[in-house]
């Protein structure tokens, strides 16, 4: 074989050798394809239609929030919250403010003062400044609205952050109210032939409902969320004593469905939860009331001094002493029931509690000590100051301490 006969066979064999491998990355590419293509196309028909339908559902059960002023008040709010402000301390319209008037909502500040309705984001920017005519002010929230009425006077109103919802007077004098996340709110007032007098309003503010109590003087109103359902609680003599008595109400229906009294105590807060029941903080115990069924579990503090307290649904941290003005005190959580999760003793006497997801913050002294829920361990501290009267935490490591004429921030370390 001579040199051309080989290279013209070299020539023929690379060739050969090339659609060799060419066929070899078509089968492959092929094989790929197979193995891609392993999943059925009605899988993803079935998931499309199955994401629909939850979106769907969750359009449905949230329809009375998901209106046009809801969602632009939603889109607003975001909006003027993204600003930066100058930082913290911010200082407090007039001259005086309630320990009890101090929040923290969606990681704002937020206070009622006796001049005005204020909230600062994290940056310390103003977001909200609503003046009010209300002697004595009272706070309540729930779903973005506020609801601040006047304690023995006869003013009340709402408000978002973009706008106010509703501003009228009572013809009696407030003795408390309540608001629901879906606009609804309750004022309870006295009255000329009756002990006390319940109006539970739609979120325009027309009467919804309306009852009279004989003797019960009313102390505390919660709703659920829809405002579908109430509770109030009030103080009344039984046998030459003091009861308080727990109403549950289906707004539905003419009078309360279920009656519970709670002997030798004085109810202060009551506070609907998601889980349906209601909890409620007296001066000598704390109960929880299943509102499926009307039972109720009570807590006895024994003799002790309530000293603090805060409530979200059911779910209660409160503080009880043996001391009349200072000393020890014992910090007890509850979730749905009259059994503590958690117990923490601190040496120092409590003036304010916060709670945010799973941290517990207890301002006692010029400290705040922040503890984990369940365990008590604790998970960060700050100095408050001597001048601080009350926490909110806008998160797990962040409290606002309200001062006598400030607003402050300070992180958990």
């Amino acid at each position: 074989m001579d040199k051309k006969e080989k290279s013209r066979f070299s020539f023929q064999e690379h060739g050969d050798d090339e659609e060799i491998n060419l066929i070899k990355k078509k089968k492959k590419a092929k094989k790929d394809k197979n193995k891609q293509s392993l999943i059925p196309r009605w899988v993803y028909r079935v998931g499309a239609i199955l994401l629909v339908a939850v979106l769907a559902l969750v359009w449905w059960f949230n329809r009375e929030n998901l209106t046009v002023e809801n969602i632009s008040d939603w889109v607003q709010t975001r909006v003027v919250g993204m600003g930066v402000g100058d930082g913290y301390p911010v200082s407090v319209p007039g001259s005086e403010s309630e320990e009890g008037n101090f929040l923290s909502v969606g990681n704002e500040a937020v206070l009622v003062s006796n001049t005005s309705l204020i909230a600062w984001n994290s940056t310390g920017k103003e977001t909200m400044s609503v003046q009010h005519s209300c002697s004595q002010p009272v706070l309540r929230q729930a779903g973005g609205r506020y609801l601040v009425y006047s304690i023995g006077g006869t003013s009340y109103q709402i408000n978002t952050h973009t706008r106010s919802l509703v501003k009228d007077h009572t013809k009696q004098k407030i003795l408390t109210g309540a608001i629901a996340s879906e606009g609804r709110f309750a004022l309870a007032t006295q009255a000329e032939d009756y002990a006390s007098h319940l109006t539970v309003y739609l979120a325009d503010g027309s009467v919804q409902y309306q009852y009279d109590f004989s003797q019960a003087y009313i102390t505390a109103l919660a709703l659920n969320s829809s405002g579908s359902r109430g509770a109030a609680a009030g103080i009344m003599a039984k046998d030459g004593a003091m009861v308080s008595v727990v109403y549950i109400f289906d707004f539905n229906e003419e009078k309360p469905v279920y009656t519970i009294t709670s002997e030798d105590n004085m109810i202060l807060s009551l506070q609907w939860g998601a889980d349906g029941k209601v909890a409620a903080v007296g001066d000598r115990k704390a109960l929880w009331v299943d509102t499926g069924s009307g039972k109720a579990e009570e807590y006895s503090y024994n003799g002790q001094q309530l000293t603090a307290y805060t409530m979200d649904g059911s779910r209660v941290l409160l503080s009880i002493s043996s001391y009349s003005v200072s000393g020890s005190c014992t910090v007890l959580e509850f979730r749905e029931s009259a059994q503590p999760v958690t117990t923490i003793i601190s040496s120092n006497s409590v003036k304010s509690l916060s709670m945010y997801g799973e941290t517990l913050a207890i301002l006692a002294g010029s400290k705040v000590e922040a503890y984990s829920s369940g365990t008590g361990e604790s998970v960060g501290s700050c100095d408050a100051g001597g001048d601080a009267r009350a926490i909110a935490l806008g998160n797990e490591t962040t409290v606002y301490l309200l001062g006598v004429s400030e607003v402050r921030q300070s992180g958990l370390q």
